[in-house]
């Protein structure tokens, strides 16, 4: 290292006085190598915030067990990387109290927790499911609550290799938080969009995402995240081979890392520091680095950090013909490695002690390597093609049953639950945004007589033509649902009662219209349909009253036509 790099003499302040019960960052690498997935999520993150409206409060709660529930959901949330064993525990806890009570928004912020915990274990499968359940009950609920478990979704997304779909949930959730001026959430979420875009191979994506959280954390003042921030802002420059830029953001983050006490942190920035000179040709200042990071690995108990460190300052020894010192660490690693079930550390510490006994003139130890390294191999390979296909299975499971229980099956609309769930949700969208919303509750006239006269196949076909009729002729934004029987609704966001009956007048046409003799000789369909508009209206529920009403009119009116309220 050069002298304006403070060279190897000049060493971080840690390796002087290092105390060895020090803090340790609680961003996204706990529990995970330093230079294998180096990214720092920055600041410990946000447990899912005490935000739910007074109509999701539970009558029998008084404010203090609210309090006491919020508060050990933040506990959980804090532990779930330090013991996720515990943490798990208590957000099942959590969630079971919640269910009990009859609080839908509490019950989805401790599945959110669930699927975060089951992530950081590394049960994707039972993750997807949690999350996939607190989406579904987060979808009226404070947006905050939602982004997290969107966050915690599209994390499992990237390491499935679903960039796109991980993009579009972090996206999404950084939309949230934006919507609701949550900062630090934008933070959070741009963090993880980064490291998503860097393991994809996009520097410039994973450089603005990562440049972007960098402002917001300064703008919160948090020393962490700002440590976290330029430590991956390093890795990106390291992978462009701008060593000299990596650099400078390292020295920054090991400051920002001293200064807060955050030790294990220190460690992952010391080891990446050490990463970039030795590929920048500073081999000496590469190994005064490592040592150092080895040793706040060893004192804050990262042994996932320690046994990568370890085997590159072995590697590095064997490089430089110091063969026993070389093999000595590797071997260390190894057995680190291997008897913690880390077999990618293990796997590559095999691989290097391969390598140095053949370098070393011992092909028998080195072949014994060898096969030591096609097992992990092996086992690597088994055991990630099975999680990934367990997960996958997950995804395709849940996305059918979510499918189903929102669709009706004969006509591929909506069905009446997914109905209800649309409507208070466009409703609520709609007073928010000053904006009307109309509902067109359409009956097919005497269907009756179809199915007596023409068969309950023809009428099936009939419902599923209608359907196809209403899904064709209106706006990817309008919802069409099956209410029952021969009942239809199109809810029409943004759509003021004139405008709704003059699309109301053209559906009804184009069904009266449609060539209903390829389906059944001598078949004619028309149909009856109310018109009604929430700002015309006292409640939601009411909504689908005036409608009905409406319909009703046109039914006694003579059918084949078009009504609205009086």
């Amino acid at each position: 290292m050069t002298e304006e790099r403070g060279g190897a003499a000049s060493r971080p302040r840690a390796a002087q006085a290092f105390p060895v019960t020090g803090g340790r960052p609680q961003g996204e690498n706990e529990g995970a190598s330093a230079a294998t997935t180096p990214e720092a999520a920055g600041g410990a993150g946000r447990p899912p915030r005490g935000s739910a409206s007074l109509h999701d409060v539970p009558l029998t709660w008084s404010p203090q067990r609210l309090a006491e529930w919020d508060t050990r959901v933040a506990q959980a949330w804090e532990q779930r990387v330090s013991d996720p064993g515990e943490a798990l525990a208590a957000a099942e806890a959590l969630r079971d109290e919640a269910a009990a009570a009859g609080d839908e928004s509490r019950v989805g912020r401790a599945l959110a927790l669930v699927g975060a915990i089951q992530r950081i274990r590394g049960d994707y499968p039972s993750a997807l499911r949690a999350l996939r359940e607190a989406l579904s009950r987060l979808d009226s609920g404070p947006d905050s609550d939602r982004a997290i478990a969107l966050e915690e979704a599209g994390a499992i997304d990237s390491y499935l290799g679903e960039h796109a779909t991980a993009v579009e949930r972090l996206l999404e959730a950084l939309d949230l938080h934006e919507r609701e001026q949550h900062v630090e959430g934008q933070a959070q979420a741009l963090a993880k969009l980064g490291m998503t875009f860097f393991h994809h191979g996009e520097l410039d994506e994973a450089e603005r995402a990562y440049e972007r959280s960098l402002d917001l954390r300064k703008e919160l003042g948090d020393a962490v995240g700002l440590a976290g921030m330029r430590n991956n802002l390093a890795k990106v420059a390291t992978a462009r081979g701008h060593h000299d830029a990596a650099l400078e953001h390292l020295a920054a983050a090991c400051a920002g890392w001293e200064k807060t006490g955050e030790f294990r942190g220190l460690a992952m920035s010391l080891h990446n520091t050490a990463v970039a000179l030795i590929e920048l040709g500073g081999q000496e200042d590469g190994l005064a680095y490592l040592l150092v990071a080895i040793d706040v690995y060893d004192a804050t108990g990262h042994v996932h950090g320690a046994c990568e460190a370890r085997a590159r300052l072995g590697s590095l020894r064997v490089e430089r013909g110091e063969l026993d010192a070389g093999i000595a660490l590797l071997e260390r690693a190894f057995g680190e490695a291997n008897e913690r079930g880390l077999r990618e550390e293990a796997a590559r510490a095999a691989e290097a002690l391969a390598d140095a006994h053949e370098l070393a003139g011992r092909p028998s130890e080195a072949l014994s390597w060898h096969r030591r390294l096609r097992d992990l191999e092996r086992a690597i390979f088994d055991e990630t093609s099975d999680l990934r296909l367990r997960t996958l299975q997950v995804h395709f499971q849940l996305d059918r049953l979510q499918r189903d229980s929102a669709t009706d099956p004969l006509t591929g609309l909506a069905n009446r639950r997914e109905l209800d769930r649309r409507l208070a949700e466009l409703a609520e969208r709609a007073r928010a945004e000053g904006e009307d919303l109309a509902a067109v509750l359409f009956d097919l006239d005497d269907f009756k007589r179809v199915n007596d006269e023409h068969s309950h196949a023809v009428g099936d076909e009939v419902l599923r033509a209608v359907g196809s009729i209403l899904r064709e002729w209106t706006r990817p934004t309008d919802l069409c649902a099956r209410y029952g029987g021969e009942e239809f609704v199109v809810l029409l966001p943004g759509c003021e009662l004139a405008a709704a009956r003059s699309i109301a007048e053209g559906l009804r046409d184009r069904i009266k219209n449609h060539e209903w003799d390829e389906v059944d000789a001598g078949l004619e369909i028309t149909v009856s349909a109310g018109v009604a508009s929430l700002d015309r209206v006292a409640s939601v529920p009411d909504l689908l009253g005036a409608a009905d009403r409406a319909l009703y009119d046109a039914k006694r009116l003579g059918k084949d036509r078009v009504r609205t309220p009086d």
